[in-house]
């Protein structure tokens, strides 16, 4: 099953999640310069559909995590294992404008996968006693966009800025958090990025944070506005990811 954008809800709340994936990949990639060797796409980031041979080696991780978890379910390396390989699995699931390279949908068995990885990260998280492994945080970070799941995001970022303090991960970190809706924590993390960066940029990313938490406030401002007449929400739900860039990517 896929996730068509030509349908109502399910449209909207794809467009959201992908737009997102915009912000706070794209602009977080370009503009705080995360990574080396260059810029990549999104598909740099997420892959191309792999395949089932790709998608069987994945298995194969899969099932030999599950195994030693059989044995202990506490078993840290084993829970990073499985989280990180059910993100790589669920990457295989994902598909692409061949053009734009935007992604145009995801299927129901990587949406599955996903919330696996998430599960298992979560898992590890409680089990883990010492510092948490930054590089698979920062794959989470992804998990968490993919869906929508707006606190999941930043607190995988947050681990990875904390363990690799730079203006780079704080940066993202604060375009996550005002996406969120969290403005005061995103005010943070941008200070924070800006305390980090070389003299000579820091009024450049002060004054580009600047303008995501004008427009952050404003999404808010509206939101709220907005739901002085909604009808009450029926069941609770993780915050979603928001965009601060004025609704862009959303359906009309």
């Amino acid at each position: 099953m896929l996730f068509d954008l030509r349908s109502g809800k399910r449209r909207r709340m794809v467009q959201i999640v992908y737009s997102l994936l915009a912000v706070s990949f794209l602009i977080g990639f370009v503009f705080f310069g995360v990574g080396t060797g260059g810029i990549g796409s999104i598909s740099d980031l997420f892959g191309g559909g792999g395949g089932g041979s790709v998608s069987s080696q994945f298995d194969d991780q899969i099932n030999a995590a599950n195994q030693q978890l059989a044995k202990n379910p506490r078993n840290t390396h084993a829970l990073l294992k499985l989280a990180e390989n059910e993100y790589f699995k669920a990457k295989t699931g994902i598909s692409q404008d061949p053009t734009t390279g935007q992604i145009s949908s995801i299927s129901g068995d990587a949406h599955t996968d996903l919330g696996n990885s998430a599960d298992a990260w979560a898992k590890y998280l409680k089990a883990e006693k010492g510092q948490p492994d930054a590089g698979v945080a920062a794959e989470m970070v992804q998990v968490y966009v993919l869906l929508n799941d707006g606190p999941g995001a930043a607190k995988a970022q947050r681990i990875v800025a904390e363990k690799t303090p730079s203006q780079n991960s704080y940066g993202t970190l604060a375009l996550i958090l005002y996406q969120t809706g969290d403005i005061a924590a995103g005010d943070a993390a941008a200070k924070k990025a800006e305390s980090l960066a070389p003299k000579s940029q820091r009024k450049q990313v002060k004054d580009q944070l600047d303008q995501f938490h004008k427009q952050a406030v404003k999404l808010k401002q509206k939101q709220a506005k907005a739901q002085k007449n909604a009808p009450p929400a029926t069941s609770p739900g993780a915050s979603p990811l928001q965009s601060p860039l004025g609704g862009a990517g959303t359906a009309p």
